[in-house]
């Protein structure tokens, strides 16, 4: 019989404020490979949801023109820190790269901190949801202290000293900044496009995933992105597929026995592989 719990008690073992790097590692690429990226792919619809951030994403056209792209080059910059390391080679070329790609904007502090706290808190989140298990708290603040070495190292200032202190920044900042615009609308819809490109064409298959993405989301950012709220039945649909899914992976799915890099998978962008320094618009 497998042990289910293997990784986690690997993890018990562990200081979350010493070992926050290998403590992420064995949660995202053992434990929850598939909900980390789920995740932190509907929190991207987070950012989108702040007229100041989704003003940049749609004047540069990034989701509307390479849409594909920027989805990839994201998740391999992000797994870069997280698979090699924040202090190795491909680590720290990775965090100039995304210091590169950052300084061609104005952005400010608070939405860079804003999209920091989004990689920190939706991942637990949705374990709370839909995981085979919750996030323990020391892989939440394992979390918290990867992402505030890497706000450190990306020069975001005003960084809270605690998990609380951010999370309640996280909470107030929606309150205060969530707001429906023409830009949060069409840079929402852009990236929904990405995922129904990837869908066979079959007739009201379309009108299937993006209720279900619907129904993933809070009405305070559907509201925010101006997605209407999900058909009550798909909606229901996706929530007991995603219970049921949790269900057999803790009670019947083998864990994992190596590791799942996002960094070695197929990518359609860079069939042939990548290059840090290629990642993001030039």
């Amino acid at each position: 019989m497998f042990n289910r719990l293997k990784v986690l008690e690997q993890i018990n073992q562990l200081d979350p404020e010493k070992d926050f790097q290998k403590i992420v590692f064995l949660a995202g690429s053992y434990d929850f490979p598939q909900d980390v990226e789920i995740s932190l792919a509907i929190s991207f619809f987070r950012t989108f949801a702040v007229p100041s951030i989704s003003k940049i994403l749609n004047t540069t056209k990034q989701f509307e023109n390479a849409g594909q792209k920027r989805y990839d080059d994201t998740a391999l910059i992000l797994a870069e820190l997280i698979e090699n390391g924040l202090e190795s080679d491909r680590g720290k070329q990775a965090i100039r790269r995304l210091n590169q790609i950052h300084k061609q904007y104005n952005i400010r502090n608070e939405d860079f901190l804003y999209t920091l706290t989004t990689f920190v808190f939706e991942p637990s989140r949705w374990n709370e949801r839909f995981g085979w298990r919750k996030s323990t708290e020391k892989e939440r603040l394992a979390n918290f202290y990867l992402w505030k070495k890497i706000g450190k190292m990306m020069g975001i200032k005003d960084i809270p000293e605690t998990y609380e202190e951010l999370e309640k920044f996280n909470r107030s900042y929606e309150n205060e900044n969530f707001k429906c615009t023409l830009d949060t609308e069409q840079v929402a819809m852009a990236t929904m496009r990405i995922a129904s490109g990837r869908i066979p064409k079959i007739p009201g298959l379309e009108y299937l995933v993006y209720h279900a993405v619907f129904s993933l989301m809070d009405k305070q950012l559907r509201n925010a992105v101006g997605f209407p709220d999900p058909n009550p039945f798909v909606a229901g649909l996706a929530y007991s597929v995603l219970k049921l899914r949790a269900f057999v992976l803790r009670y019947f799915w083998p864990p994992r026995r190596t590791p799942y890099y996002v960094t070695k998978r197929e990518n359609p962008t860079y069939p042939n592989g990548y290059l840090i320094e290629e990642l993001g618009p030039h």
